[in-house]
């Protein structure tokens, strides 16, 4: 008896339920199929030439990234749920069409019966009006959604656009690094051919000034990226030169207002989810109560014999009261009210959970920018510090009383502490802008209360 072929893993093709045509995995055709999209084109910018705010970056953002899209599509979504939810209230009308036999018909013949149903809920204890509270606090769960995915943008725009303002001054920074030890190449190439020193310094001086641009390569090869993380959220603007950032700067800008946990994204989240826990719950213990129910129903023989009636093209109607309550299920209701109760428990402590997680990390991005801001003053102080030496170990070096590495290490530290320096701002400017972010205030930061974003107004 002959096996079946195996394939690599060993299990024998022919049982494979994946035909030969999908198994065939090519993306070109995959994406025809699904009707893949073109590829995002974003929207000009109507700024000047050259420059970037990151308000304005933040801006563009909002309006364009495919991810809001998507939380408003499910809003939308949610809102027709309510409707949905709301059609329990009125009455339900089906009409239909059938044929057959009929053993209490005289004539024993096939008959063709068109029929039509109405039904009104009178009262149903609140099942109703539960799964409409239910969809409504959904519907506030996903605003609160669309919410926090613009702050998300928001904030991932402003951290790439504050990245690429660091790396744009870590760039001149090392630039001017390496004019300034070209100048000291400069000069102990006319000393070392005027022999007034050896022949070291020049090389001494070379091997930092090939330092100082393999460091320049760097800082601009982290700038590209950066560049390309902005491009990301708002296009080719991105590439623009961002100016300095206004806000950041101001303590009372940024850090003016008390924080109102209570309208994070996040608590407002869970709030909803906490009424949309309580209207199941209720929603469950309503399904233990009676339905009554108005049925009027009519039906009338198009061919043959009304069964009915025993009339040949007779019309039947009715109209009744009625009143239905489930006796046993199993259980099942009760273990339903008992998940939906422990459910509208567990929010509760998620709410409290938010709230202390909003209030730590707020403080915690506070004090250090307060930390950060401190020690400004003494990284200035080091820098104009190491001017001092500089300037005077280059007059000692032409005067044949200073080595040329003093020079160049002082050289080194001034541009060292200049980087160190704007590295710190910027790390304050990042803290700051956390504890913006952390507080729930973007919006409000960026200039986006009062404005319609992706079909969405934003009110403070």
């Amino acid at each position: 008896m002959t096996n079946a072929p195996e394939s690599e893993g060993g299990v024998p093709a022919s049982s494979s339920p994946v035909t030969a045509e999908n198994k065939r995995l090519a993306p070109s055709r995959l994406a025809s199929e699904v009707d893949a999209p073109a590829p995002r084109v974003l929207a000009k910018d109507g700024a000047p030439a050259g420059v970037l705010s990151m308000a304005r970056a933040v801006q563009l953002a909002v309006q364009q990234h495919p991810s809001i899209t998507d939380a408003v599509s499910t809003l939308a979504q949610h809102a027709a749920g309510v409707d949905y939810a709301k059609a329990g209230y009125y009455p339900q009308v089906r009409v239909g069409m059938g044929t057959g036999t009929s053993n209490s018909s005289s004539l024993g013949a096939s008959s063709l019966i068109a029929s039509v149903s109405a039904s009104q809920m009178l009262y149903d204890f609140g099942k109703v009006d539960s799964q409409v509270g239910r969809s409504q606090a959904l519907v506030r769960r996903q605003q609160a959604v669309v919410l926090k995915q613009i702050d998300v943008i928001s904030r991932g725009t402003a951290e790439a656009a504050l990245m690429v303002h660091r790396y744009q001054a870590l760039t001149d920074i090392a630039q001017g690094q390496v004019s300034a030890v070209e100048k000291v190449l400069e000069l102990a190439e006319l000393r070392a051919n005027a022999g007034l020193s050896t022949k070291a310094d020049p090389i001494q001086a070379r091997a930092r000034s090939q330092g100082a641009r393999a460091y320049l390569g760097q800082m601009s090869s982290e700038l590209a990226q950066w560049r390309q993380r902005l491009r990301t959220f708002v296009g080719e603007v991105g590439t623009r030169q961002v100016e300095v950032l206004p806000g950041l700067e101001h303590e009372t800008l940024w850090a003016s207002a008390t924080p109102e946990f209570q309208l994070l994204p996040d608590v407002i989240i869970v709030q909803a989810e906490r009424q949309a826990a309580k209207a199941q719950l209720a929603a469950t213990r309503a399904a233990k109560l009676p339905t009554i129910t108005l049925d009027a129903t009519g039906n009338k023989a198009v061919k043959g014999v009304n069964p009915s009636t025993n009339e040949r093209h007779g019309v039947h109607h009715s109209l009744q009261l009625n009143f239905s309550v489930p006796l046993y299920q199993g259980g099942a209701n009760d273990a339903q009210i008992k998940a939906a109760a422990a459910e509208e428990a567990a929010t509760r402590e998620r709410i409290e959970t938010v709230l202390l997680q909003a209030g730590d990390q707020s403080r915690a991005w506070r004090e250090l920018a307060v930390g950060a801001q401190a020690r400004l003053a003494d990284v200035e102080y080091r820098r104009q510090s190491i001017l001092s030496v500089r300037d005077l170990y280059r007059e000692q070096y032409q005067l044949g009383t200073r080595s040329i590495l003093d020079l160049l290490n002082a050289e080194q530290e001034i541009h060292q502490a200049e980087a160190d320096e704007q590295a710190l701002l910027h790390d304050l400017w990042q803290y700051r802008l956390e504890y913006v972010s952390a507080t729930g205030r973007l919006r409000e930061f960026f200039g986006l209360n009062n404005k319609i974003v992706q079909g969405m107004e934003l009110l403070p």
